[in-house]
This record gives structure tokens, C-alpha cells and sequence, in this order.
């Protein structure tokens, strides 16, 4: 299934969702909301250097790496501090250093690019100027221009870096934060969230944690 189909999917949801809300006439100026932000993604360390196999997997451990991210958020209060989101975020590259457990060689690739689209239940605990909020989803995780890759390690040894099968996974997300209301329709919001990509064919089980900040509009 394709990006766009995803969307559409995703957007349409949201709207049978949010339904009973306007047909029951309880549909206010400040339900629906929209933000956009940007931050950091701590990557935690995956893989095992048990997992080596000489000219199959040389280099089994990928360590601890940061990547930005980007995103978007669209979303429905289905009653006073309950609400649905639909959460779109774009995760960048950054080098890594990957080393050979059988000798200590050493070979920096880029991480790959990736975005990630979930359905989210969002519950403000407090009501007010200062909202603090837990949340809570699932939904897909989707690698971008993931090609083989050849790489040079330290020692000078040719590196293959292949292809994985696979490009798009479940993914679920948890965490909370803070909106700090600025006025009728504005405000600013601080996100932080862990993620968690379960193990999958030859994948490990890839996890994370988002901090992110941005602006919100409510209409």
C-alpha cells in the first residue's frame, strides 16, 4: 500500500471518527487541532555481537545514533481531554560507526531515512493554560530509498551493505507532554515519546526515544 492510499486511508478514519461529535451538535471552534514540530530521535543500541558470522554479518551491532525528525499532527477531541491524532513523522540520516567484533575494523555508513504514520489516543490530565497530556498509538514505519550500499572499512576491506526485504513495519509509540496555551487557537507544545519497532524476519527489535517541540492550532 502506498504513501498517498495511507493517507487517505488515515484521513478518513479520523472523519467517520469524529462524526458523532459534530452530529450530535457538541462541535466546537477548538476541537480539531493541528501541529507541526521538529527535535531529536535517540536511537538505542540493536543487534549483537553473538549475531557475527564471518562474511555474513560482519559487523552485527549497530551502537546508540541521533537523527532529526519532522513532523505533523492532525487531530479530534472526542470529549474535554479526550482526543484522536494522526501523527506523520520524518526521520533524517546521520553516520554511524559500525566495528567488527573479530578484529576491531571499523566502517561509518548512513543510517537510513525513514517515516512513520500513526493512529494515536491522546488524554489531557489538566484542563487550562498548562495542559500536560499522556499518549499513546500504533501504526507503520516505512524505510525511503533503501538501495544496497557499498562502503569502505578502515582496514581498506570492500563493505556490502545490503538491501533489507522488508521496508515497511508495525510500529507502536508511547509517551506524554505539555501544551502551554497561548490563546484562543495558538499554543506551543513540548512531546516526548518512546518508540518500539518489534523484531521482524532478519530485523531486531528497534527502539527509541523522540523529543520533540512545536506549535499548535486549534479550530
Amino acid at each position: 500500500m502506498n504513501t498517498s492510499r495511507i493517507l487517505i486511508l488515515s484521513l478518513s478514519l479520523l472523519l467517520v471518527l469524529s462524526l458523532p461529535g459534530i452530529l450530535s451538535g457538541q462541535q466546537d471552534s477548538a476541537r480539531f487541532t493541528f501541529h507541526l514540530f521538529g527535535g531529536l530521535n535517540r536511537v538505542m543500541e540493536y543487534g549483537c555481537d553473538c549475531d557475527y558470522e564471518l562474511g555474513v554479518n560482519d559487523f552485527p551491532l549497530t551502537p546508540c545514533h541521533s537523527t532529526s525528525v519532522l513532523g505533523a499532527g492532525f487531530g479530534y477531541m472526542l470529549s474535554k481531554g479526550l482526543g484522536l491524532e494522526l501523527d506523520v513523522r520524518y526521520y533524517g540520516s546521520t553516520e554511524v560507526m559500525l566495528t567488527d567484533p573479530s578484529d576491531g575494523d571499523t566502517v561509518n555508513i548512513n543510517s537510513a531515512k525513514h517515516y512513520a504514520i500513526t493512529f494515536n489516543l491522546l488524554y489531557q490530565i489538566l484542563q487550562g493554560s498548562v495542559r500536560p497530556y499522556l499518549i499513546g498509538g500504533a501504526g507503520i514505519d516505512t524505510l525511503v530509498d533503501v538501495d544496497t550500499q557499498f562502503y569502505q572499512t578502515d582496514m581498506g576491506y570492500e563493505f556490502e551493505l545490503a538491501a533489507p526485504d522488508k521496508n515497511t513495519h508495525f510500529v507502536w509509540n508511547l509517551g506524554g507532554g505539555v501544551e502551554f496555551v497561548l490563546g484562543r487557537t495558538v499554543g506551543l507544545r513540548a512531546d516526548a515519546r518512546y518508540v518500539n519497532i518489534p523484531e521482524s524476519g532478519n530485523q531486531p527489535t528497534i527502539q527509541g526515544l523522540n523529543a520533540t517541540a512545536g506549535v499548535t492550532v486549534r479550530f
